[in-house]
This record gives structure tokens, C-alpha cells and sequence, in this order.
């Protein structure tokens, strides 16, 4: 409703009212001259009876036109109820949506710490996996100098000596180990004590000659520090001095060096044979060793004999569990 309105509604509704109120009471007066009685009242009574018709009326027909030239009236009187029930809808909605609003916050709040978390631990890994690759890019860079489980250092010992001497023989072992490694930079040798305590009792208590092995726990590079273990094993005899090892024809019609990698295919077979027997070949100083020259010559004399020459590979002497492996070739030329 605008101004306009508003004042012409009001301005009708003085002059209605003005027009009831002096024809109420103008039949007041009309009554009281006349001294007229209405239903046996006294006249007075009868005045009084139309003022307040008058009254009624004014009210009535005020009422009646807002009603009929305002809609918002009309809603305001009869849709009040409904409208306070839709107020209240509203209001709790609204409590409600604001508890929501609320809830959402806090859950806002929460994913926002828990990003934040997440991102503190994407950068803490992005570290870690920055530290572990440099520290892999290291290692790769320094050559591996022992693998795990390769021999370190195998020695010959006399066993069933008592504990004290056990224990010297152990502890010299490991110092000879250590001053051999320093050239390749190797910062220490270490060793489970428990491991020490077992093997200085085996070597004590076990007579006869034994074979004590230094072996490497793990893959160990240049400037780490060497962890290894103790093996010991009887050194039994496993060749005799002249037994055969291995037995082959070869040709002489072949080319030298085709004879040559026959010779050698034999002396890889009886090595292979002699280390499934037990004869040791991982430390450096008891590796065996190819024997070149006997290949060499062995080669030229079948080359010469224009025959099928028959090659046995003889123990040059009695070969123990800790080698070397020394063979010769034999010929039947």
C-alpha cells in the first residue's frame, strides 16, 4: 500500500465516520424530543441505545471498508494466525539453519586442520624420500667391496686349545681382518658378541684342525662398517694327493684355442665338483686359481699327438676343506 492510498483510506473512512456519527445522533435527538420509547425503555434509555448503535456502526463500516479496499488488511485480520504459525516455521528453520551453519563450520574447520595435517606430512615425506634418495644416489656411487654371506677371511685354527687361547685366536682374527680392510677404507669390523661367546666355545671344546670363517652380515661399501659373523667347520681331507677328479677325450685335430676351452670347461667342472664336496673357494686367499700355464701346456701336447687324447685332472696334493683346489693335467701321450 503506498502513501497516497494510505491517506485517501484515511481520509474516507473520517468522513464515514463523521456521516454515521451525526446521523446516530441526530436520531438520538430525534428520539429524545419526541420523548419516543423503543422495546418499553424510558426515552433516555432509547438515546443511549442509539449512540452506542452509532458507535457499533462507525466501527463496523470502518472496519468494512479496510477490509474491502486493503489487501493487506484483509491478510493482516483473517491470515494472522496463519501468518504467526508461518513466523514461527520460519524462525525455527532458521534456528535450524543456522545450527547447520554451525555443524558445517565446525566440520569446515576440521577438514581445514586436517588439510593442513596432510599437507605437514606430504612435505615431511617429500623430505624423507628426498633424504633416502640422496643418501641411495651415496651408496650407489660407492662400490660394493662384500656382499652377504660372502667369506671374509678363512683361517686355519687348532681346536680343543681351552677357552683363553680360543679367544686370543678369535680376537687376533678379527684384528688382522680390520688392519687388512683399512686400505679399502672400511671404518670397523664388528661383531655380535653372542656370536663370539659361541664360537670361542666351539673352538675350545672341539680338538682336531677347524676352519673358522669370517662372513659379511650385509652388503658393505667403501667407508661403512663391516658386520660379520663366525663359521667353523671341521677341515676334513677331501681329495687325496693323485685322485681323479675329472676325466675327458679331446681331440687334436681341433684348434688350439678350441682345445684350450675344453681344458678350461674341465677345470670349471672340477671346481664346481670339488665346492659341492666342501672344499672352500669364496675368500680371497684361498681362492683357487686358474693354472693358465698348465692349461697352455697341456693344450700344445695334444695339439702334437694327432690322436684322441684322454685328459685326467689329478689333486696336485691331499686338498682340506679350505682349500685351494691344485690340480694337474695328465695326458695318456
Amino acid at each position: 500500500m503506498n502513501l497516497n492510498f494510505a491517506i485517501q483510506i484515511a481520509l474516507l473512512l473520517i468522513v464515514i465516520s463523521g456521516v454515521v456519527a451525526y446521523i446516530g445522533n441526530w436520531v438520538g435527538r430525534y428520539f429524545g424530543r419526541r420523548r419516543l420509547s423503543l422495546f418499553g425503555l424510558r426515552p433516555r434509555s432509547t438515546a443511549t441505545i442509539f449512540t452506542l448503535i452509532s458507535g457499533i456502526l462507525i466501527a463496523v463500516i470502518t472496519f468494512s471498508v479496510v477490509l474491502f479496499v486493503s489487501r493487506d488488511a484483509r491478510t493482516a485480520i483473517f491470515g494472522l494466525e496463519r501468518l504467526r504459525t508461518e513466523i514461527r516455521g520460519a524462525r525455527t528453520e532458521l534456528n535450524l539453519s543456522r545450527e547447520e551453519v554451525k555443524k558445517q563450520v565446525v566440520e569446515l574447520e576440521k577438514i581445514k586442520q586436517d588439510l593442513e595435517k596432510s599437507r605437514k606430512e606430504s612435505e615431511d615425506l617429500t623430505k624423507t624420500r628426498e633424504r633416502l634418495k640422496k643418501q641411495v644416489e651415496v651408496i650407489a656411487s660407492r662400490k660394493v667391496l662384500f656382499t652377504a654371506g660372502e667369506d671374509v677371511m678363512v683361517i686355519k685354527l687348532t681346536g680343543g686349545v681351552g677357552a683363553s687361547k680360543a679367544e686370543a685366536a678369535l680376537k687376533k682374527m678379527l684384528n688382522d681382518l680390520d688392519s687388512a680392510l683399512k686400505k679399502f677404507k672400511i671404518e670397523a669390523v664388528e661383531v655380535d658378541p653372542e656370536d663370539f661367546a659361541s664360537a670361542v666355545s666351539y673352538l675350545a671344546n672341539y680338538s682336531d684342525e677347524q676352519v673358522v670363517m669370517l662372513q659379511a652380515v650385509k652388503n658393505v661399501a667403501s667407508g661403512g662398517v663391516l658386520p660379520v659373523k663366525f663359521e667353523l667347520m671341521p677341515n676334513l681331507l677331501v681329495y687325496k694327493r693323485g685322485e681323479e677328479l675329472l676325466k675327458a677325450e679331446i681331440p687334436s685335430n681341433l684348434s688350439a684355442s678350441q682345445i684350450e676351452d675344453k681344458l678350461q670347461d674341465m677345470w670349471s667342472q672340477a671346481n664346481y665338483r670339488a665346492q659341492s664336496k666342501g672344499v672352500l673357494s669364496g675368500a680371497q686367499s684361498i681362492r683357487a686359481e686358474t693354472p693358465f700355464n698348465q692349461i697352455y701346456n697341456t693344450a700344445k701336447r695334444i695339439k702334437g699327438a694327432n690322436t684322441l687324447v684322454e685328459v685326467k685332472l689329478l689333486a696336485a696334493k691331499d686338498i682340506y676343506r679350505i682349500g685351494p683346489l691344485e690340480v694337474e693335467f695328465k695326458t695318456n701321450q
